[in-house]
């Protein structure tokens, strides 16, 4: 899936309340990607983030976005070292992954964009949550490149000219 984000902000976001609907963040197994950065500098490779929308099931609220941050997480999670102009894969449910909640539910779980955590410690604060709407990318600063090969658990998406072909791996 190409994507080409100006200088303003831009959200890309795959799927549907069909497609993930109810699966409970806890389930999540694994959480990977590959994306290319097209860049010509190794100190500016920046990829899209991938955000998951949630009814948290904690305190009062009922709506969160749960983002995953490539650009500060470490590997394993994230390439070492993340290359300009290469495929390279991200995951998201790794050791060194940093993550956050959107809203009340970061502050109440003690895992916000100022102190993210890591997908294990997003998991075990919200034991209950479930996605609500959708699974996507999202970049908030200039990019050109892509993103491909979106592993769900057992599930790979593959981005291609006619949508996304869901490919079953694993037992």
């Amino acid at each position: 899936m190409g994507i080409i984000v100006g200088d303003s902000p831009d959200k890309i976001t795959f799927g549907n309340e069909t497609d993930f609907a109810e699966l409970s963040i806890s389930d999540l197994i694994t959480l990977k990607y590959w994306a290319f950065a097209g860049t010509n500098s190794s100190e500016a490779v920046s990829v899209p983030r991938l955000s998951i929308e949630v009814d948290p099931n904690v305190g009062s609220a009922s709506y969160a976005t749960v983002i995953y941050l490539p650009d500060t997480s470490v590997s394993p999670s994230t390439p070492d070292p993340r290359l300009p102009n290469t495929w390279q894969q991200y995951d998201a449910g790794a050791a060194g992954s940093q993550w956050y909640a959107t809203g009340a539910t970061g502050i109440l779980i003690n895992c916000t964009l100022a102190s993210p955590c890591s997908f294990d410690e997003l998991k075990a604060a919200m034991p209950d949550a479930v996605i609500t709407l959708s699974l996507g990318f999202s970049m908030d600063t200039a990019f050109i490149g892509a993103i491909d090969g979106l592993q769900v658990n057992n599930t790979i998406y593959d981005f291609g000219p006619l949508g996304a072909r869901k490919i079953a791996v694993g037992p």
